[in-house]
C-alpha cells in the first residue's frame, strides 16, 4: 500500500488486477443507494406519523375550545342551552355533534367530532370529546 499527497489529506491506494486503485469505489456508492432505498419508506412513515399526531394535538386543543365557548354561552342562557351551546361551538368547529346538560346549578356541554386518519398511509381515524361544566349565570347562590 502506498500513500499519496501526504500533505493535502491522504488517499489510500490498494493494488488491484489493473493496479493501483481508491479503496472507496463505485461499490460504495451503491450500497449507500440501497441503505437509503431501505431506510426511505420508513424515515417517510415516521414524518407521517409526527404530522399526524401534531394534526390530532390541534384538533383536541380546537374541541376543548368549542366546549368551552358553547359551554360558557349556555351558562350565560341556560333557558336555550342546547340551541346556544350548539351555535357557540360549530362557530369554531365544523362538523362537531354537541350535546348539553342543564342541571340546577351546572351547565354541561360534551364536543365530539371524528378525526380521520393520514390520508397516504390510512392511519386510524380517531374520536375527539372534550366535556366541559360551568355555573350557571342566571341563578342568585347564596
Amino acid at each position: 500500500m502506498q500513500r499519496s499527497g501526504e500533505g493535502r489529506g491522504s488517499v489510500l491506494l490498494t493494488e488491484g488486477e489493473n493496479g493501483p486503485r481508491l479503496c472507496g469505489d463505485d461499490r460504495d456508492r451503491g450500497q449507500a443507494t440501497l441503505e437509503m432505498a431501505l431506510i426511505l419508506p420508513l424515515l417517510v412513515l415516521c414524518v407521517a406519523g409526527i404530522v399526524w399526531v401534531g394534526q390530532v394535538m390541534a384538533m383536541q386543543v380546537r374541541v376543548e375550545n368549542a366546549a368551552r365557548e358553547g359551554a360558557r354561552a349556555a351558562a350565560v342562557q341556560p333557558e336555550v342551552a342546547s340551541v346556544v351551546a350548539q351555535q357557540a361551538a360549530t362557530r369554531s368547529l365544523d362538523g362537531a355533534s354537541v350535546s348539553t346538560s342543564v342541571g340546577p346549578e351546572f351547565v354541561e356541554v360534551t364536543v365530539t367530532i371524528d378525526v380521520d386518519g393520514v390520508p397516504i398511509i390510512n392511519l386510524g381515524s380517531r374520536t375527539l370529546e372534550a366535556d366541559v361544566a360551568m355555573r350557571r349565570e342566571d341563578i342568585n347562590l347564596p
